[in-house]
């Protein structure tokens, strides 16, 4: 299947200038709109740029940061724009990271009133194209309206300044044409057979109605775009483990609905740096909670809690006999970790090895530096083998906006918050578990619609860990501000040990879980949803600020 090559070439960038300053001209310099409109290769380059304006959203970078936002991830550089959107200290002046920008929203606006120009050689290639950018627009807004609420809607392209000053439309104005965009766009869309990978499919736009109607709780409509995705034939889980299912060579699997591809040198690469340990060179900046460890299960599907009280879990050696995602998402002491890409040789293990519990040894203990873990932990979920990427700072890599396993389990949250069919419920959340290499559903313990809840929700967080889901499953579980409200940074101390086991990790001796210094969580309700940016506000008086911010 071929690859469509996702980036904004110089011409293009040229061509669609930023709304996000509201200059919206075109520069004397650039192609114009009257040269460029012309064949069915300008509607395709086109095309490929508002494809690009997914990834600063959709993309592998925020979405791995986003995670951040929620319990799962810490980000510990404040001028990285994702730390106050977690810890609650959102100002409009100090927004975080912002995505109140129009560039995106204006460049699909840009192509639809364009298109049209061409002389197309079929008709259905122009509806396609077309539905493929509708369809873009729709997923941006779907982001935009769930950070911000009311949003400046508009679907055509501004002529002055003064035309870009929108005030925003109520969110459920927006939410509305969202619908209506996804469900006329897959008329004219191809299943995911029939195109390039990475292009919008059929089964994409109803992923994206899937998720709309999830986030609603709208579970009837949910569970039926799940079932129409599943029905199509167009998707299995792969016959590999969870985590070979996130190396670079198999992330295009059977599994994939719709991924975003960086391709090494080219202007759309991933930059690793900010998820590597420090001691390649890394810099720690996104982070796995010790909370998030302590989510995933024994490997025989009891709690940790569960068998603690059975007296089979020892908390100074917390990560040996796990469910096998942590394994493969977390990179915890005592794992030997990439020796192929930067041997250090320590005298004992011969490898480079996740030593940040090891205070007196190494740099990787959060205080020993700057760039070092303050958890005690690293993603490892992505880069479990950095010999897989050419280039650390340029890498490939075929980030996952949708994929199965997300039908699966929002066919079994359906059903059982409908409390309907618990026995596909349980199938479809056993067709997870068993490609993580977990046991089936106990249905003596998860045998009620609160348990097999408890269960899908704790699904849903290790599976997708590090896919920018969390936060989003919170708010919608009305747990975002419960969660993150004192919620607390711990690290894990202690040492690693000379002993190999089973698994191919070292035991540890964790002697502690203290909390990191100066990380004070204070979330409140009204930060559930982002602050309009002062610097929009500045320009744009039309606009009013969310309630709870100055």
């Amino acid at each position: 299947m071929k690859r469509i090559l996702i980036y904004i070439t110089i011409a293009l960038s040229l061509l669609m200038s930023s709304c996000s300053d509201f200059l919206d001209r075109y520069p004397t310099d650039s192609l114009s709109p009257a040269t460029f409109w012309q064949t069915e290769d300008d509607a395709y380059l086109a095309m490929v740029g508002c494809y690009n304006l997914l990834e600063p959203i959709y993309g592998g970078y925020n979405m791995m940061y986003w995670d951040t936002a929620s319990d799962n991830l810490f980000n510990y550089f404040s001028w990285e724009g994702y730390k106050p959107i977690a810890n609650g200290n959102m100002q409009p002046s100090d927004a975080g990271t912002d995505f109140f920008k129009f560039l995106d929203i204006r460049s699909c606006n840009e192509y639809l009133a364009n298109e049209g120009k061409i002389e197309w050689g079929s008709v259905e290639k122009q509806n396609q194209y077309k539905a493929e950018v509708r369809a873009i627009r729709a997923m941006l807004y779907f982001w935009k309206t769930e950070q911000y609420g009311d949003y400046p809607f508009f679907t055509d392209v501004p002529e002055t300044p003064a035309d870009a000053l929108l005030p925003r439309t109520d969110v459920n104005t927006i939410r509305e044409f969202i619908v209506s965009e996804l469900k006329d766009c897959l008329q004219y869309l191809p299943d995911r057979s029939g195109t390039e990978e990475g292009r919008i499919n059929k089964q994409a736009a109803e992923a994206v109605l899937m998720r709309y109607y999830l986030y609603r709780g709208d579970y009837a409509n949910a569970l039926s775009y799940a079932k129409s995705i599943q029905s199509s034939g167009q998707f299995s889980l792969p016959a590999m483990s969870y985590a070979e299912a996130f190396l670079v060579a198999n992330q295009c699997n059977s599994e994939t609905i719709l991924s975003h591809t960086y391709l090494e040198n080219t202007a759309n690469k991933l930059y690793l740096p900010p998820f590597m340990p420090n001691m390649i060179g890394g810099w720690s900046s996104v982070v796995p909670t010790v909370n998030l460890v302590e989510a995933y299960e024994m490997n025989d599907g009891r709690t940790i809690e569960e068998a603690k009280a059975d007296g089979d879990y020892d908390e100074s050696n917390p990560f040996v006999n796990r469910d096998p995602r942590l394994r493969a998402t977390v990179l915890y002491p005592g794992q030997i970790y990439d020796d192929g890409y930067k041997s250090t040789p320590d005298g004992c293990y011969n490898s480079l090895r996740a030593l940040f519990s090891d205070g007196s040894k190494n740099n990787d203990y959060g205080n020993n530096a700057d760039n070092a873990s303050k958890t005690g932990l690293q993603v490892k979920k992505f880069l479990q083998n950095l010999t897989q990427f050419g280039d650390v700072n340029s890498a490939t890599m075929h980030f996952p906006i949708f994929r199965y396993a997300e039908v699966l389990l929002t066919i079994a949250e359906c059903d059982i918050e409908l409390n309907q069919n618990m026995d596909e419920a349980i199938e479809c959340m056993n067709l997870v578990r068993a490609r993580a290499g977990m046991p089936n559903v106990n249905t003596a313990k998860y045998n009620s619609q609160s348990t097999l809840r408890e269960l899908v929700r704790r699904e849903r967080r290790v599976e997708f860990a590090s896919e920018g889901l969390r936060r989003s499953d919170l708010k919608r579980w009305g747990l975002l501000t419960k969660t993150l409200s004192g919620f607390e940074i711990l690290r894990y101390d202690g040492d690693v040990t000379k002993h190999l086991n089973a698994e191919g990790d070292y035991d540890v001796k964790i002697t502690g879980k203290n909390v990191v210094s100066g990380e004070t969580y204070k979330f409140q309700k009204h930060n559930e949803l982002l602050p309009i940016p002062l610097t929009q506000m500045e320009i744009n008086k039309n606009l009013k600020q969310n309630e709870g911010y100055n």
